[in-house]
């Protein structure tokens, strides 16, 4: 973590209700770059079909062209590419694939809203937290189950979450802890995006792309 995001993370361990400002600072090259080290050398491609190894071949000045498209409010979240998985007989699940810049930009994104989110999470809580993983969750269940005595388990799921997630109350429940309307837009870039299913474009009002670097797909 750097120091700026160091700082972050301690004032909102400090102080729950602190609102942060100043954060899109925080989304400079050196952050853009680290977010383009943690995407897998075999990420699936956007719509413009570019890979990561491409990519990497003018990577310093691709990293500086999009951190002054930031920088001047140019910057545009390409439209996701939908593909559907098996998710279960007869059923599929569809996840959203971004081009390489978006997810860098997601990456930094992310980055920061992890430094304030963290310091609020339960210790028992495992999805989606850096370091964390699906199977430290059961090793911690089998803990408790062998160790405590729990006799029950109980599993819920909420259906069709990301297709019918409120942006605007998303946005607002933001808003309690990040003061800084620059970075609130990049988040409204990313999250108000067009959808390229085959060939279909569609530009949905509600809900969220499953799959990027800001909506996880669930285990």
């Amino acid at each position: 973590m750097s120091p700026q995001l160091l700082k972050v993370a301690n004032r909102a361990k400090q102080d729950p209700k602190a609102r942060m400002y100043s954060l899109s600072r925080l989304v400079d090259q050196d952050a853009l770059e680290r977010a383009y080290r943690r995407i897998r050398k075999d990420a699936a491609v956007g719509v413009d079909g570019i890979t990561k190894e491409q990519y990497e071949q003018s990577l310093e000045g691709n990293l500086q062209s999009l951190h002054e498209k930031l920088k001047a409010g140019r910057y545009r979240h390409q439209p996701i590419r939908r593909v559907h998985i098996p998710k279960g007989p007869g059923t599929t699940r569809p996840i959203g694939i971004a081009c390489i810049e978006d997810k860098i930009v997601q990456g930094a994104l992310t980055e920061v809203l992890e430094a304030i989110y963290e310091q609020d999470f339960s210790e028992s809580s495992y999805g989606f937290r850096r370091g964390r993983s699906a199977h430290d969750a059961l090793r911690a269940l089998d803990r408790m189950a062998l160790g405590e005595g729990i006799r029950w388990i109980v599993e819920a799921d909420i259906q069709a979450y990301f297709d019918s997630l409120d942006r605007t109350k998303l946005c607002e429940i933001l808003r309690e802890r990040v003061a800084d309307e620059s970075f609130m837009r990049l988040v409204g870039k990313c999250l108000h995006v067009g959808v390229l299913d085959g060939e279909e474009f569609s530009m949905p009002d509600e809900g969220t792309v499953q799959g990027s670097v800001l909506t996880p797909p669930t285990q």
